[in-house]
């Protein structure tokens, strides 16, 4: 019965195995079909951005007195953009390091399962589970870790092109007074 019982088992695995790798190739999908989408969004918002702002500063440049005021808005623009084509990119390169993490987490999870069909002893399934708990705790901190760090870079990042332009208008202001 036993034996029967780990036979099935063991031809069980590679169904398991085709499905969780059909399941991952379809996150990566729509992972890569969303991020794309999210890109071209992007895009054809600076794109009407950039043609409503140079607009505006070809008819402020019109009036007389206010040619420097109409680059105000262009270079805060550009500065947007840069900004959001950061977030963009580090948002792209997160969502690919979940991908790698759910999937080192889910071949660990199967290698465990196989481990435990191969289990002669009580004694041992539960010392390859405390192991499998142990060893994902622990990498759930680290990857935890290295998601806030990526994060935090991505956020920082993104922030620099809008505070060096907050930093040359408060100079251009300097100048000015």
């Amino acid at each position: 019965m036993a034996a029967a019982k780990n036979k099935t088992a063991q031809t069980a695995v590679p169904q398991i195995d085709e499905a969780i790798e059909a399941g991952l190739k379809a996150a990566e999908t729509a992972v890569k079909t969303n991020a794309d989408a999210a890109q071209k969004g992007f895009d054809t918002v600076v794109s009407m951005g950039r043609e409503a702002i140079d607009n505006a500063c070809k008819a402020a440049a019109e009036l007389k007195g206010f040619e420097n005021v109409a680059d105000l808005p262009k270079a805060n623009f550009e500065a947007m953009v840069e900004a959001g084509s950061v977030f963009v990119k580090g948002f792209e390169s997160l969502n690919g390091r979940m991908l790698e993490i759910a999937r080192a987490q889910i071949a660990q999870g199967v290698d465990t399962q196989k481990a435990l069909f191969g289990a002669k002893t009580v004694q041992e399934a539960v010392e390859i589970q405390q192991g499998f708990v142990k060893t994902s705790f622990d990498r759930a901190v680290q990857d935890g870790v290295e998601l806030s760090n990526a994060w935090m870079k991505v956020a920082t990042d993104a922030g620099q092109p809008i505070g060096q332009r907050l930093t040359d208008v408060m100079q251009e202001a300097g100048k000015a007074v």
